[in-house]
């Protein structure tokens, strides 16, 4: 275990040119001052002295975007409002997990329940959940309801006196957040996996657990793209009128006793992007005699500590629609709402069976893969 002092963090995905910004620079809290909080965490087996590039995200799904050491890009965000960061390339970064450590709850809880939360609100937007980490961090102090007092706000979170998100959103998921690890006398009943921070010449950065779907790709010049006759992202209309704004695909659909259909499980591709993401594993899936069954296989290695990337949650949707339907009819992506789904120890495989089926079938197969091991 190791002591970290840090006096920033960020949630990140990366990419090019010395930046020096902030996020921002603040009047009320100096660097002296920010040193003197201190949170254990555990260094990240094979990522220490690693790289990384940070740029700004994508409007739409983060607040940053960092390129790992191995390729893979992924969403970043600014937790500390009041610090600087650099944008661009770094070497001799360390990577820490806070996986376990209890004064890291409520922000390790959150991350594992945020992706839910955007596929039930599509009005879940990334400035909402920035806000939300700016407040789930303790130091330096952050209130939602004096922002106009901080200086150097980002301004696509708050300018010219005006909020650009929704501040009673803000305050009932942090509400919730909190009462749900505060009410939870045994917390390793959350299965929290814990985020992974980022030490480097600017603010901490923060990455999660990340979350990876199933799809259908075949060769094109060269290269992996998704096969649109099996596999559709979620923000197509395969039902009219019906679409979503994160990322991840349905497959189907299945005429039964079509044999062995075998689909690639890519972790991070963003606006099913397959540039944006890292294959970590494949998944075949052989529907006959009215059963669906269907393998997880993690058979790709992380690049950090050479060690295979592994599985700590499953959720698989299977009907004769492309998704599941809430009690009011309404149709969701949220994995939560998935009708199988199980949590796991950093598995490398693992199967489910769907009996009772007929006709032509539908599936979306969603994981959240570790791809760090940590030390004990």
């Amino acid at each position: 275990m190791k002591t970290i002092k840090f006096h920033s963090i960020i949630v990140a995905t990366i990419s090019l040119a010395w930046l020096f910004t902030s996020c921002e620079p603040s009047t009320n809290t100096s660097i002296e001052e920010s040193f003197e909080y201190v949170k254990t965490v555990t260094p990240v087996q094979g990522a220490q002295s690693t790289s990384m590039n940070l740029q700004t995200g994508d409007k739409y799904d983060s607040f940053f975007v960092v390129t790992l050491a191995d390729g893979s890009m992924r969403e970043g965000w600014c937790i500390e409002w009041n610090d600087e960061y650099i944008k661009g390339d770094q070497d001799d970064v360390n990577m820490y997990s806070t996986k376990g450590h209890p004064q890291w709850e409520t922000l390790n809880y959150f991350m594992s329940i945020k992706d839910q939360l955007k596929a039930n609100d599509p009005n879940l937007t990334f400035r909402e959940i920035q806000v939300i980490i700016w407040s789930l961090i303790d130091n330096p102090a952050f209130n939602v309801d004096n922002i106009a007092t901080y200086d150097n706000i980002p301004s696509n979170i708050y300018s010219n006196g005006n909020t650009h998100f929704d501040i009673q959103k803000v305050k009932s998921i942090v509400a919730q957040v909190e009462h749900t690890v505060g009410s939870v006398q045994n917390k390793s009943s959350l299965n929290l996996p814990g985020v992974t921070l980022i030490e480097n010449d600017g603010q901490t950065i923060m990455l999660g657990d990340e979350t990876a779907f199933a799809v259908k790709t075949n060769s094109k010049n060269g290269q992996k793209a998704v096969n649109d006759n099996y596999s559709t992202c979620f923000d197509e209309e395969i039902i009219p009128n019906v679409s979503f704004n994160n990322w991840g695909w349905t497959n189907g659909p299945i005429a039964e006793n079509s044999g062995e259909l075998v689909y690639d499980i890519y972790a991070g591709a963003g606006q099913c992007d397959l540039s944006k993401g890292i294959l970590v594993g494949q998944l075949t899936a052989t529907y006959s005699n009215g059963t669906l069954a269907i393998t997880y296989t993690m058979t790709e290695t992380s690049t950090f500590g050479n060690t295979p990337y592994t599985l700590t949650e499953t959720h698989l949707h299977v009907g004769t629609v492309p998704y599941p339907q809430l009690v009011n009819g309404q149709y969701t992506a949220a994995p939560g709402q998935y009708g199988n789904q199980n949590t796991h120890e950093n598995i490398t495989e693992y199967s489910y069976e769907v009996e009772g089926l007929s006709g032509d079938i539908y599936f979306i197969a969603h994981a959240v893969v570790n791809g760090f091991s940590t030390e004990e």
